[in-house]
Protein backbone atom coordinates (compact mmCIF):
# COMPACT_ATOMS: atom_id res chain seq x y z
CA UNK A 1 0.00 0.00 0.00
CA UNK A 2 1.50 3.48 -0.83
CA UNK A 3 2.27 5.94 1.59
CA UNK A 4 -0.62 8.40 3.13
CA UNK A 5 -0.26 11.67 0.72
CA UNK A 6 1.63 14.33 3.10
CA UNK A 7 0.36 18.24 2.40
CA UNK A 8 3.05 19.75 -0.14
CA UNK A 9 3.57 23.05 1.14
CA UNK A 10 5.27 24.17 -2.16
CA UNK A 11 1.69 23.50 -4.51
CA UNK A 12 -0.97 26.46 -4.53
CA UNK A 13 -3.90 26.79 -5.30
CA UNK A 14 -6.30 28.49 -7.58
CA UNK A 15 -5.18 32.25 -7.59
CA UNK A 16 -2.59 31.74 -5.30
CA UNK A 17 -4.35 29.89 -2.74
CA UNK A 18 -3.14 26.78 -0.99
CA UNK A 19 -6.14 24.93 -0.68
CA UNK A 20 -7.43 23.86 -4.20
CA UNK A 21 -9.14 20.74 -3.89
CA UNK A 22 -7.80 20.04 -7.40
CA UNK A 23 -4.14 20.22 -6.75
CA UNK A 24 -2.75 16.62 -5.76
CA UNK A 25 -0.79 16.31 -2.47
CA UNK A 26 3.06 15.22 -2.62
CA UNK A 27 3.07 15.40 -6.06
CA UNK A 28 6.81 15.45 -7.41
CA UNK A 29 9.10 14.60 -4.18
CA UNK A 30 11.25 11.82 -4.74
CA UNK A 31 8.98 9.39 -2.65
CA UNK A 32 5.94 10.07 -4.08
CA UNK A 33 6.52 8.11 -7.28
CA UNK A 34 5.82 11.46 -9.51
CA UNK A 35 8.03 13.17 -11.28
CA UNK A 36 9.61 16.62 -10.17
CA UNK A 37 7.63 20.07 -11.46
CA UNK A 38 9.37 21.65 -14.14
CA UNK A 39 10.33 25.12 -13.66
CA UNK A 40 7.30 27.74 -15.23
CA UNK A 41 8.23 29.80 -18.62
CA UNK A 42 8.50 33.23 -16.68
CA UNK A 43 11.31 33.47 -14.22
CA UNK A 44 11.50 37.14 -13.24
CA UNK A 45 9.72 39.23 -10.63
CA UNK A 46 7.22 37.40 -8.80
CA UNK A 47 8.18 33.96 -10.63
CA UNK A 48 10.95 33.69 -9.84
CA UNK A 49 11.73 30.26 -8.85
CA UNK A 50 8.10 29.58 -9.79
CA UNK A 51 7.30 25.27 -10.32
CA UNK A 52 4.08 23.77 -12.40
CA UNK A 53 1.67 23.42 -9.93
CA UNK A 54 0.01 20.04 -10.06
CA UNK A 55 -4.35 20.68 -10.84
CA UNK A 56 -6.45 17.28 -11.51
CA UNK A 57 -3.59 15.03 -11.07
CA UNK A 58 -1.02 17.09 -13.76
CA UNK A 59 1.16 19.41 -14.21
CA UNK A 60 -0.03 22.90 -15.41
CA UNK A 61 1.55 23.00 -18.94
CA UNK A 62 1.53 26.32 -19.02
CA UNK A 63 1.76 28.02 -15.78
CA UNK A 64 -0.66 30.49 -14.50
CA UNK A 65 -1.23 32.12 -10.95
CA UNK A 66 -1.81 28.87 -9.83
CA UNK A 67 1.69 28.43 -10.27
CA UNK A 68 3.47 31.81 -9.95
CA UNK A 69 1.13 32.47 -6.66
CA UNK A 70 -1.14 35.68 -5.59
CA UNK A 71 1.25 38.38 -6.85
CA UNK A 72 1.23 37.40 -10.34
CA UNK A 73 -0.72 39.26 -13.35
CA UNK A 74 -0.94 38.21 -16.55
CA UNK A 75 -0.94 41.94 -17.45
CA UNK A 76 0.41 44.13 -14.60
CA UNK A 77 -2.08 46.57 -13.00
CA UNK A 78 -0.69 46.98 -9.59
CA UNK A 79 1.15 49.74 -8.48
CA UNK A 80 2.79 47.86 -5.38
CA UNK A 81 6.36 47.69 -5.71
CA UNK A 82 6.81 44.75 -7.73
CA UNK A 83 7.10 43.18 -10.91
CA UNK A 84 3.68 41.23 -11.26
CA UNK A 85 4.07 40.00 -14.90
CA UNK A 86 7.05 38.77 -14.92
CA UNK A 87 8.66 40.71 -17.43
CA UNK A 88 11.51 42.55 -15.79
CA UNK A 89 9.75 45.63 -15.60
CA UNK A 90 8.36 46.83 -11.98
CA UNK A 91 5.37 49.04 -12.20
CA UNK A 92 5.83 50.07 -15.87
CA UNK A 93 4.75 53.76 -16.85
CA UNK A 94 2.20 53.67 -19.54
CA UNK A 95 2.54 57.19 -22.16
CA UNK A 96 0.01 57.87 -24.75
CA UNK A 97 -1.02 60.23 -27.77
CA UNK A 98 -4.55 61.88 -26.11
CA UNK A 99 -5.11 63.98 -28.79
CA UNK A 100 -4.15 66.34 -31.20
CA UNK A 101 -3.95 70.28 -30.95
CA UNK A 102 -4.20 73.10 -33.82
CA UNK A 103 -1.29 75.35 -31.95
CA UNK A 104 0.57 75.12 -28.64
CA UNK A 105 -1.51 76.82 -25.75
CA UNK A 106 0.80 78.51 -22.76
CA UNK A 107 0.21 77.38 -19.44
CA UNK A 108 -2.57 79.85 -18.52
CA UNK A 109 -4.77 78.37 -21.76
CA UNK A 110 -5.07 74.67 -20.69
CA UNK A 111 -6.06 73.02 -17.17
CA UNK A 112 -7.93 69.72 -16.00
CA UNK A 113 -10.17 68.93 -13.09
CA UNK A 114 -11.24 65.80 -11.82
CA UNK A 115 -14.84 64.61 -12.56
CA UNK A 116 -17.34 61.28 -12.80
CA UNK A 117 -15.46 58.76 -14.34
CA UNK A 118 -12.25 60.33 -14.85
CA UNK A 119 -11.02 64.04 -15.98
CA UNK A 120 -11.85 66.56 -18.23
CA UNK A 121 -9.16 68.63 -19.44
CA UNK A 122 -9.93 72.36 -21.27
CA UNK A 123 -7.03 73.34 -24.04
CA UNK A 124 -7.46 76.87 -25.78
CA UNK A 125 -5.35 76.25 -29.14
CA UNK A 126 -7.92 78.06 -31.78
CA UNK A 127 -9.65 81.58 -32.23
CA UNK A 128 -12.74 81.67 -30.88
CA UNK A 129 -13.33 78.03 -29.83
CA UNK A 130 -12.35 76.06 -26.42
CA UNK A 131 -11.54 72.48 -26.63
CA UNK A 132 -13.25 70.19 -23.31
CA UNK A 133 -11.28 67.02 -23.77
CA UNK A 134 -13.15 64.06 -21.23
CA UNK A 135 -10.71 61.24 -20.65
CA UNK A 136 -11.06 58.11 -18.28
CA UNK A 137 -9.53 56.93 -15.17
CA UNK A 138 -6.89 55.84 -17.69
CA UNK A 139 -5.70 59.11 -19.17
CA UNK A 140 -7.64 57.59 -22.55
CA UNK A 141 -9.84 60.18 -24.65
CA UNK A 142 -13.32 59.36 -24.77
CA UNK A 143 -14.98 62.05 -26.24
CA UNK A 144 -14.56 65.89 -27.27
CA UNK A 145 -16.89 68.86 -26.72
CA UNK A 146 -15.92 72.13 -28.95
CA UNK A 147 -17.43 75.12 -27.43
CA UNK A 148 -17.90 78.82 -29.56
CA UNK A 149 -16.59 80.89 -27.12
CA UNK A 150 -16.10 84.41 -29.52
CA UNK A 151 -15.25 85.96 -32.87
CA UNK A 152 -11.74 87.17 -33.44
CA UNK A 153 -8.20 86.14 -34.65
CA UNK A 154 -6.89 84.82 -30.93
CA UNK A 155 -7.16 82.05 -28.87
CA UNK A 156 -8.84 82.32 -25.34
CA UNK A 157 -5.49 83.63 -23.17
CA UNK A 158 -6.76 82.19 -20.15
CA UNK A 159 -9.17 79.07 -19.67
CA UNK A 160 -9.65 77.19 -16.43
CA UNK A 161 -12.33 74.72 -15.17
CA UNK A 162 -13.71 75.39 -11.70
CA UNK A 163 -16.35 74.02 -9.03
CA UNK A 164 -18.85 76.23 -8.05
CA UNK A 165 -21.97 75.37 -5.27
CA UNK A 166 -24.21 74.81 -8.91
CA UNK A 167 -21.49 72.17 -10.10
CA UNK A 168 -18.64 72.56 -13.03
CA UNK A 169 -18.08 75.98 -14.77
CA UNK A 170 -15.34 77.12 -17.87
CA UNK A 171 -13.50 80.47 -16.62
CA UNK A 172 -11.89 82.10 -20.08
CA UNK A 173 -10.87 85.49 -20.92
CA UNK A 174 -10.98 86.24 -24.42
CA UNK A 175 -10.67 89.29 -27.02
CA UNK A 176 -13.50 91.80 -25.79
CA UNK A 177 -15.95 94.02 -28.07
CA UNK A 178 -12.99 95.80 -29.47
CA UNK A 179 -9.68 94.30 -30.72
CA UNK A 180 -8.19 96.19 -27.69
CA UNK A 181 -9.59 94.88 -24.69
CA UNK A 182 -10.09 91.85 -22.82
CA UNK A 183 -13.48 90.02 -21.64
CA UNK A 184 -13.63 87.41 -18.46
CA UNK A 185 -16.73 85.00 -19.11
CA UNK A 186 -18.33 82.49 -17.04
CA UNK A 187 -19.58 79.56 -18.64
CA UNK A 188 -21.69 76.66 -16.42
CA UNK A 189 -20.83 73.13 -18.33
CA UNK A 190 -22.08 69.46 -17.20
CA UNK A 191 -19.19 66.83 -15.71
CA UNK A 192 -18.85 65.57 -19.40
CA UNK A 193 -18.12 69.26 -20.24
CA UNK A 194 -21.69 70.48 -22.20
CA UNK A 195 -22.63 73.66 -21.76
CA UNK A 196 -25.38 74.21 -19.65
CA UNK A 197 -26.12 77.53 -20.97
CA UNK A 198 -25.82 79.51 -24.42
CA UNK A 199 -21.74 79.94 -24.86
CA UNK A 200 -20.47 82.38 -24.79
CA UNK A 201 -21.67 82.52 -21.20
CA UNK A 202 -21.98 85.64 -18.18
CA UNK A 203 -19.44 88.60 -19.22
CA UNK A 204 -17.91 89.20 -15.64
CA UNK A 205 -15.45 92.27 -16.51
CA UNK A 206 -14.34 93.99 -19.66
CA UNK A 207 -11.02 95.75 -19.18
CA UNK A 208 -9.91 97.85 -21.97
CA UNK A 209 -6.60 96.05 -22.59
CA UNK A 210 -5.20 93.63 -25.27
CA UNK A 211 -4.41 89.97 -23.65
CA UNK A 212 -4.84 91.14 -20.31
CA UNK A 213 -4.18 88.25 -17.68
CA UNK A 214 -6.74 86.87 -15.80
CA UNK A 215 -7.00 83.83 -13.07
CA UNK A 216 -9.85 82.82 -11.14
CA UNK A 217 -10.69 80.41 -7.62
CA UNK A 218 -13.75 79.67 -6.32
CA UNK A 219 -13.79 78.92 -2.75
CA UNK A 220 -14.27 75.36 -1.28
CA UNK A 221 -17.80 75.76 -0.39
CA UNK A 222 -18.64 76.79 -4.04
CA UNK A 223 -20.49 80.03 -2.67
CA UNK A 224 -18.19 83.02 -4.22
CA UNK A 225 -15.07 83.16 -6.58
CA UNK A 226 -12.64 86.14 -7.07
CA UNK A 227 -11.87 86.67 -10.27
CA UNK A 228 -8.20 88.89 -10.86
CA UNK A 229 -7.16 90.23 -13.86
CA UNK A 230 -4.07 92.68 -14.73
CA UNK A 231 -4.15 96.23 -16.32
CA UNK A 232 -2.55 95.43 -19.38
CA UNK A 233 -0.43 93.10 -20.86
CA UNK A 234 3.21 92.78 -19.16
CA UNK A 235 4.99 93.41 -22.37
CA UNK A 236 3.62 96.54 -22.78
CA UNK A 237 5.56 97.77 -19.69
CA UNK A 238 2.13 99.66 -18.38
CA UNK A 239 0.62 96.14 -16.52
CA UNK A 240 0.61 98.34 -13.32
CA UNK A 241 -2.68 97.34 -11.39
CA UNK A 242 -4.15 93.59 -10.42
CA UNK A 243 -7.55 94.21 -10.14
CA UNK A 244 -9.79 91.63 -8.63
CA UNK A 245 -13.81 91.20 -8.26
CA UNK A 246 -15.84 88.92 -5.74
CA UNK A 247 -18.75 86.70 -8.03
CA UNK A 248 -21.68 84.08 -6.72
CA UNK A 249 -21.64 80.99 -8.48
CA UNK A 250 -23.54 81.89 -10.97
CA UNK A 251 -20.92 84.80 -11.73
CA UNK A 252 -23.08 87.79 -10.72
CA UNK A 253 -21.25 90.55 -9.15
CA UNK A 254 -21.02 90.23 -5.12
CA UNK A 255 -18.23 92.71 -4.72
CA UNK A 256 -17.33 95.55 -7.38
CA UNK A 257 -13.92 95.26 -8.82
CA UNK A 258 -10.40 97.47 -6.68
CA UNK A 259 -7.04 97.50 -7.10
CA UNK A 260 -5.48 94.62 -5.33
CA UNK A 261 -1.95 95.43 -6.15
CA UNK A 262 -0.14 98.41 -7.33
CA UNK A 263 3.44 98.10 -8.80
CA UNK A 264 5.98 99.44 -6.66
CA UNK A 265 9.04 99.61 -8.95
CA UNK A 266 9.59 102.60 -10.94
CA UNK A 267 9.71 100.37 -14.30
CA UNK A 268 7.67 96.95 -12.79
CA UNK A 269 4.56 95.29 -14.35
CA UNK A 270 2.80 92.96 -12.57
CA UNK A 271 1.64 89.40 -14.14
CA UNK A 272 1.41 85.86 -13.53
CA UNK A 273 -1.84 86.09 -11.08
CA UNK A 274 -2.68 83.05 -9.08
CA UNK A 275 -5.59 82.80 -6.95
CA UNK A 276 -6.33 80.11 -4.02
CA UNK A 277 -9.42 79.85 -1.88
CA UNK A 278 -9.11 78.77 1.67
CA UNK A 279 -11.62 76.94 4.11
CA UNK A 280 -12.75 79.71 5.67
CA UNK A 281 -13.78 81.87 2.45
CA UNK A 282 -10.68 84.14 2.54
CA UNK A 283 -7.93 84.04 -0.56
CA UNK A 284 -4.34 84.18 -1.35
CA UNK A 285 -3.70 86.39 -4.48
CA UNK A 286 -0.29 85.95 -6.15
CA UNK A 287 1.14 88.45 -8.23
CA UNK A 288 4.85 89.06 -9.71
CA UNK A 289 6.61 91.85 -10.51
CA UNK A 290 8.95 92.54 -12.47
CA UNK A 291 11.07 95.52 -14.50
CA UNK A 292 11.94 93.29 -17.27
CA UNK A 293 13.57 89.87 -18.92
CA UNK A 294 16.96 88.67 -16.99
CA UNK A 295 15.82 90.96 -14.15
CA UNK A 296 15.40 89.76 -10.44
CA UNK A 297 11.53 89.37 -9.87
CA UNK A 298 9.72 90.13 -6.36
CA UNK A 299 6.61 87.24 -5.38
CA UNK A 300 4.08 89.33 -3.48
CA UNK A 301 1.47 87.71 -1.49
CA UNK A 302 -1.93 89.02 0.30
CA UNK A 303 -4.70 87.60 1.87
CA UNK A 304 -8.42 88.93 1.13
CA UNK A 305 -11.55 87.91 2.77
CA UNK A 306 -14.97 87.53 1.05
CA UNK A 307 -15.43 91.07 1.09
CA UNK A 308 -12.54 92.07 -0.47
CA UNK A 309 -10.70 93.54 3.26
CA UNK A 310 -7.11 92.70 3.39
CA UNK A 311 -5.88 90.75 5.84
CA UNK A 312 -2.87 90.79 7.88
CA UNK A 313 0.69 92.12 5.85
CA UNK A 314 1.81 91.29 2.82
CA UNK A 315 4.73 88.74 1.91
CA UNK A 316 7.27 89.52 -0.75
CA UNK A 317 9.90 87.61 -1.53
CA UNK A 318 13.15 88.30 -4.21
CA UNK A 319 13.82 85.56 -6.96
CA UNK A 320 15.20 84.92 -9.85
CA UNK A 321 14.53 85.73 -12.94
CA UNK A 322 11.10 83.28 -14.15
CA UNK A 323 10.79 81.43 -10.99
CA UNK A 324 7.15 80.58 -12.25
CA UNK A 325 5.48 80.51 -8.71
CA UNK A 326 2.07 78.28 -7.88
CA UNK A 327 -0.07 78.06 -4.91
CA UNK A 328 -1.29 75.01 -3.40
CA UNK A 329 -3.08 73.68 -0.23
CA UNK A 330 -0.96 71.59 2.12
CA UNK A 331 -2.03 68.12 2.82
CA UNK A 332 -4.90 68.37 5.57
CA UNK A 333 -3.63 68.07 8.98
CA UNK A 334 -6.01 67.61 12.31
CA UNK A 335 -5.35 71.29 13.22
CA UNK A 336 -5.98 72.18 9.58
CA UNK A 337 -8.54 69.58 7.90
CA UNK A 338 -9.12 71.37 4.68
CA UNK A 339 -5.05 72.66 4.98
CA UNK A 340 -2.37 75.29 4.80
CA UNK A 341 -1.33 77.67 1.74
CA UNK A 342 1.80 76.80 0.53
CA UNK A 343 3.88 78.19 -2.45
CA UNK A 344 6.25 75.82 -4.91
CA UNK A 345 8.62 78.12 -6.80
CA UNK A 346 11.56 77.38 -9.14
CA UNK A 347 15.40 79.17 -8.10
CA UNK A 348 16.69 80.63 -10.71
CA UNK A 349 20.15 82.27 -11.48
CA UNK A 350 21.94 79.60 -9.64
CA UNK A 351 24.45 76.82 -11.02
CA UNK A 352 22.35 73.87 -9.54
CA UNK A 353 18.69 74.47 -10.05
CA UNK A 354 16.40 73.88 -7.32
CA UNK A 355 12.40 73.48 -6.86
CA UNK A 356 11.83 74.85 -3.73
CA UNK A 357 8.62 75.00 -1.38
CA UNK A 358 7.22 77.20 1.60
CA UNK A 359 4.63 77.03 4.08
CA UNK A 360 3.75 79.37 6.70
CA UNK A 361 3.14 82.12 4.09
CA UNK A 362 2.04 85.19 5.81
CA UNK A 363 4.16 84.09 9.79
CA UNK A 364 7.65 83.29 9.62
CA UNK A 365 7.70 80.61 6.53
CA UNK A 366 10.87 80.44 4.90
CA UNK A 367 11.82 78.79 1.82
CA UNK A 368 12.80 75.10 1.73
CA UNK A 369 14.44 72.75 -1.35
CA UNK A 370 12.23 70.56 -2.42
CA UNK A 371 14.34 69.02 -4.72
CA UNK A 372 17.30 70.01 -7.20
CA UNK A 373 16.70 69.49 -10.82
CA UNK A 374 18.97 69.16 -14.21
CA UNK A 375 22.43 71.86 -14.50
CA UNK A 376 22.07 74.15 -17.12
CA UNK A 377 18.57 73.47 -18.23
CA UNK A 378 14.71 75.10 -17.36
CA UNK A 379 12.47 73.18 -15.18
CA UNK A 380 9.33 73.87 -15.60
CA UNK A 381 7.08 72.82 -12.24
CA UNK A 382 3.60 70.52 -11.78
CA UNK A 383 2.13 69.89 -8.86
CA UNK A 384 -0.67 68.81 -7.01
CA UNK A 385 -1.75 66.98 -3.55
CA UNK A 386 -2.84 63.59 -3.36
CA UNK A 387 -4.40 61.64 -0.20
CA UNK A 388 -0.54 60.59 0.14
CA UNK A 389 0.79 63.75 -0.19
CA UNK A 390 2.58 66.14 -2.35
CA UNK A 391 3.76 64.98 -5.77
CA UNK A 392 5.80 67.08 -8.03
CA UNK A 393 6.05 66.63 -11.82
CA UNK A 394 8.63 69.09 -14.15
CA UNK A 395 9.89 69.15 -17.88
CA UNK A 396 13.73 70.18 -17.91
CA UNK A 397 13.99 71.63 -21.27
CA UNK A 398 17.57 72.98 -22.69
CA UNK A 399 17.84 75.10 -26.17
CA UNK A 400 18.59 73.07 -29.12
CA UNK A 401 19.20 74.69 -32.32
CA UNK A 402 18.24 73.11 -35.74
CA UNK A 403 19.26 75.23 -38.83
CA UNK A 404 16.48 76.14 -41.07
CA UNK A 405 13.49 75.36 -38.21
CA UNK A 406 11.45 77.49 -36.77
CA UNK A 407 13.19 78.40 -33.43
CA UNK A 408 9.90 77.58 -31.35
CA UNK A 409 10.84 74.34 -32.06
CA UNK A 410 14.06 74.83 -31.33
CA UNK A 411 13.65 72.66 -27.16
CA UNK A 412 13.58 69.53 -26.28
CA UNK A 413 13.31 67.64 -22.87
CA UNK A 414 12.80 65.15 -20.29
CA UNK A 415 9.90 64.81 -17.39
CA UNK A 416 11.04 64.07 -14.29
CA UNK A 417 8.44 63.41 -10.98
CA UNK A 418 9.05 63.51 -7.09
CA UNK A 419 7.12 61.08 -5.10
CA UNK A 420 6.05 62.42 -1.56
CA UNK A 421 8.45 60.08 -0.15
CA UNK A 422 11.39 62.39 -1.57
CA UNK A 423 12.48 59.77 -4.61
CA UNK A 424 12.98 61.57 -8.03
CA UNK A 425 12.41 59.28 -11.20
CA UNK A 426 13.02 60.57 -15.01
CA UNK A 427 9.63 59.51 -16.86
CA UNK A 428 10.70 60.36 -20.41
CA UNK A 429 9.97 57.20 -22.65
CA UNK A 430 13.53 56.35 -23.83
CA UNK A 431 16.92 57.24 -24.04
CA UNK A 432 15.99 60.50 -26.22
CA UNK A 433 14.84 63.81 -25.09
CA UNK A 434 11.57 65.01 -26.25
CA UNK A 435 10.72 67.26 -29.04
CA UNK A 436 9.44 70.54 -27.66
CA UNK A 437 7.61 74.04 -28.76
CA UNK A 438 8.87 77.12 -26.23
CA UNK A 439 5.22 77.25 -24.83
CA UNK A 440 5.49 73.85 -23.39
CA UNK A 441 6.17 75.08 -19.93
CA UNK A 442 3.40 72.92 -18.23
CA UNK A 443 2.50 69.92 -16.85
CA UNK A 444 -1.12 69.08 -15.40
CA UNK A 445 -1.18 66.42 -12.65
CA UNK A 446 -3.86 64.14 -11.38
CA UNK A 447 -3.96 61.11 -8.71
CA UNK A 448 -5.37 58.28 -9.89
CA UNK A 449 -7.09 55.10 -8.47
CA UNK A 450 -4.70 52.07 -6.99
CA UNK A 451 -1.53 54.35 -5.72
CA UNK A 452 -1.20 55.20 -9.97
CA UNK A 453 -0.31 59.00 -10.66
CA UNK A 454 -1.12 60.93 -14.08
CA UNK A 455 0.44 63.78 -16.04
CA UNK A 456 -0.40 65.49 -18.93
CA UNK A 457 1.76 67.57 -21.00
CA UNK A 458 2.81 68.61 -24.59
CA UNK A 459 5.10 67.71 -27.34
CA UNK A 460 5.90 69.41 -30.54
CA UNK A 461 7.50 69.25 -33.64
CA UNK A 462 8.41 71.55 -36.44
CA UNK A 463 9.12 69.19 -39.63
CA UNK A 464 5.60 67.51 -39.80
CA UNK A 465 4.03 70.46 -37.93
CA UNK A 466 2.27 68.75 -35.13
CA UNK A 467 1.50 69.79 -31.48
CA UNK A 468 0.21 66.32 -29.33
CA UNK A 469 -1.39 66.56 -26.00
CA UNK A 470 0.05 63.41 -24.46
CA UNK A 471 -0.21 61.41 -20.74
CA UNK A 472 1.49 59.48 -19.06
CA UNK A 473 0.27 57.25 -16.03
CA UNK A 474 3.01 56.31 -13.70
CA UNK A 475 3.50 54.33 -9.95
CA UNK A 476 3.69 56.75 -7.36
CA UNK A 477 2.90 54.90 -3.86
Amino acid sequence: MPPTPVPDAGTQGDAGTRSDAGVTDDAGTPDSGVAEALPCEKTQGVCAGARRAMVDGAYEPVCTARSYGADYEATETLCDGLDNDCDGVTDPATWADVAPMQWAPYSSMVDSVPVDGGFLVVVSDRPGQLQLLRLDTALSLVGTTVIPVATGVDPATAAQLVRTSRGLALFYSIQGSTSDSTQGRLLPVDEQGAPLTEPPGVLIFEQPAKYAPARMAFSPDGGHGLVTWVSSAPATGDARELLGMMVDADGQVLSEPRVLFLAEQERGSLFGPKVLGLGDGSFVVLAVEGAGVADEERIRLRRYDSSLSLLGEERTLTTGYASTPRLLLSPPTPESPSGEPMLLLRATGVANPLLQQMRALFSDGALETLTPTTPSESAWLGATVTSRGLQVAWMSMRYTPVPGQDTFFNYEGRLWGRSPSGVVTDWTPGALAMPLHRHAEWVLMHELPGSWMGALLMNATDNPRSYTLRSLRYCAP
